[in-house]
């Protein structure tokens, strides 16, 4: 027996991507009602999986003109495959994505990962005409393939009034795809020499410049304290400021690149780590939504020190799990530090909630087994 084909594709995505590899892709696989093709960013060399096959996209830097012929790569790709289910998880893809789907006939699905017009907008990414111009193509895209869309998949609960003129959506939240596992109570002792941990995407308005400076007053006090950092930048003026503070300040170890981390490096740099640390701005693009590293630190059980945030205040209380601080105000944290340590973490465990296999492998499972047979 034939399986369907069924293809995931993102530009600057890793192959082995947390949300297109593990959560969609692994997930699916599980079924072994179809065959996977991933289709995204490599430097190195293709991986090998059973029932998966891989194709490179692109594999330079954000800013290389080869990036432009993208979609003209996607399209041979496409050829190739010729899958009976295509999920995309850009608005960059979109124009070949509908194009291809009147020739393969294929069913399309757009998973959208970011509001991205939002993000223009709000992000410090870009300035001027150049933003107003992104907006306004991004918005447009947007529209133009709306028609030609199967499904949509939200990866956060926010974008249903976000996006509200989208109706045929389904919601997969980005929680851990790992297995559930029992969590420890944490309780650290007033002389335990704390390890942070900031890791993933680095950029200004996910605060880790502000976090390094709160961890340099931490220091001052305890100078055993140890920060790690790993992650993508993608500014590279960004990764030199990142670079030129955290050379003043020894407890800090960094491995930063222009390029995506390989996602199993990201949950190793848990095992090291005692406190992780989400100090985001609060902005519009922001703040309604959880980050993944949220989930993370829940199905991991590691306490996390997080921006002021109603909703994660919410499920950080219920969980007792972490501890909101202003990252700005510098002269309050080694009073916060304090309070951190004279709290118990995880003391009633933890239920499915922050888990992809609680609900939302289950949702994706039932959409792809309906539009594989339609």
């Amino acid at each position: 027996m034939i399986k369907p084909k069924i293809a995931i594709a993102s530009v600057l995505k890793p192959l082995h991507d947390a949300r297109s590899f593990y959560r969609l892709g692994l997930s699916l696989r599980e079924t072994n009602k179809y065959h996977l093709n991933i289709i995204g960013f490599s430097l190195k060399n293709v991986p090998r999986e059973e029932d998966i096959d891989f194709f490179t996209l692109f594999g330079s830097n954000r800013d290389n003109p080869r990036r432009l012929f993208v979609s003209i790569n996607f399209i041979s790709i496409l050829k190739k495959i010729k899958p009976k289910v295509l999920i995309i998880t850009t608005y960059e893809l979109l124009p070949a994505a509908v194009l291809m789907k009147f020739f393969l006939k294929y069913r399309l699905v757009y998973d959208v990962q970011e509001n991205y017009k939002l993000n223009i907008k709000e992000n410090k990414t870009i300035s001027g005409w150049k933003k107003w111009l992104a907006i306004s193509w991004v918005g447009f895209v947007q529209n133009i393939s709306k028609p030609f869309i199967d499904k949509y998949i939200f990866a956060e609960a926010c974008y249903q009034e976000e996006m509200p003129t989208i109706k045929n959506f389904v919601v997969l939240e980005n929680k851990f795809f790992g297995k559930i596992k029992k969590i420890q109570t944490v309780k650290f002792a007033a002389d335990k020499p704390l390890t942070f941990l900031i890791s993933g995407t680095l950029t200004e308005v996910y605060g880790t410049i502000d976090a390094i400076l709160w961890f340099g007053e931490l220091v001052k006090y305890n100078p055993n304290y140890k920060l790690n950092i790993i992650g993508h930048v993608t500014i590279d003026d960004y990764g030199k400021k990142i670079e030129e503070i955290a050379s003043k300040i020894p407890q800090i170890r960094l491995e930063i690149s222009p390029s995506p981390i390989d996602y199993k490096k990201i949950l190793r740099s848990y095992d090291d780590c005692d406190i992780v640390l989400l100090p985001y701005h609060q902005l519009p693009s922001i703040h309604p939504k959880i980050p993944s590293k949220l989930y993370e630190s829940l199905a991991m059980g590691k306490p996390f020190v997080f921006s002021s945030n109603m909703n994660w205040e919410m499920i950080a209380k219920r969980y007792g799990a972490g501890q909101s601080v202003n990252f700005f105000e510098l002269e309050y944290a080694k009073m916060e530090i304090e309070k951190i340590l004279k709290q118990e973490f995880y003391s009633h465990g933890m239920d499915k909630f922050p888990y992809w296999k609680s609900k939302e492998e289950e949702k994706l499972q039932e959409l792809l087994n309906y539009l594989s047979k339609n």
